[in-house]
Parts: structure tokens; sequence; C-alpha cells
């Protein structure tokens, strides 16, 4: 029995889909940022709205990583916390440049931060949600680079 060449096989949906999931992540990245950025960009002032654009962008910066790892390696990190790694195991086997190795610093910040957000009521300054934002705005421009989607 022959198998189906590899242009067939990629003709089925599943696979595509399969093959196009890295781009699901990054899309769902953007929108993550575009709602943080929405947040806090909100006229009125009130005590948990740079708490809530900081969440956001940390679940941006979690799906850009998802991004890269679903493209590269084949799977996301299995808990937040082991994103970073993953993220270095993409630099050591040459998927991301190891000049684009600071922007592990910039996941490892979004993570550890990440409780702080959403579950323990720490209240995020206005300079530190600015901050947060702006950072992850960088590591989803990475990320966009290297899984070959526009800017």
């Amino acid at each position: 029995m022959n198998s189906p060449s590899l242009s067939k096989r990629m003709e089925s949906p599943y696979l595509r889909e399969v093959s196009m999931a890295h781009l699901d992540h990054l899309e769902q990245a953007g929108l993550w940022l575009t709602a943080a950025k929405h947040i806090f960009e909100l006229p009125t002032e009130t005590r948990n709205k740079y708490t809530v654009a900081s969440a956001l962008a940390i679940h941006a910066a979690i799906k850009a990583n998802d991004a890269l790892t679903t493209r590269f390696l084949g799977r996301v990190a299995r808990r937040h916390e082991e994103a970073p790694a993953l993220f270095l195991e993409l630099i050591k086997r040459n998927h991301i440049p190891a000049e684009e190795a600071r922007h592990r610093d910039i996941l490892s910040e979004a993570i550890s931060r990440k409780s702080a957000a959403n579950y323990y009521a720490e209240f995020f300054s206005k300079r530190d949600a600015d901050d947060l934002v702006k950072k992850i705005g960088e590591f989803i421009k990475m990320a966009r680079r290297h899984c070959g989607a526009a800017l």
C-alpha cells in the first residue's frame, strides 16, 4: 500500500490546522496586548486599571512564547513557569538567534509577576504597567519576526 505524498497529506484540514497553530497563538498574543493597551489608555483612573492592564500584557507574553515553541518545538509549556526554559531551548537549538536571548528576561519577569497580577490583589502602578506593556510589545515583535508573521 502506497502512502499519500507529502503534498496530499498537507492538504488535510487537520494537518493544516496543526501547522498553523503557532499563528493562532501569535494572533491571540496580539489581541491580549491590544486589550492591555486599551485598558491602560482608558480615561478613568481606578485602583485596578493598571493591574488589569498588566495581567493582560502578561498573558500576551505567554501566548507569544507559545507561538514560538509551537512553531519550532511542536509544544507549549505545561506550566507557565517552564516557558523561559523552553525559550532558552529555542536559542540552544538555533531556532532563535543568541542575540535575542535578552527577551527571556522579559518573559521571566512577566511570568514572575503573573500571580501577583491575577490572584494576589497586588496593585501595579501606571509606571509598572507602562513598562510591562512596552517590554511585552517588544517580545511580541520578536516572536512575529521568527514566526514569519507580518508586523
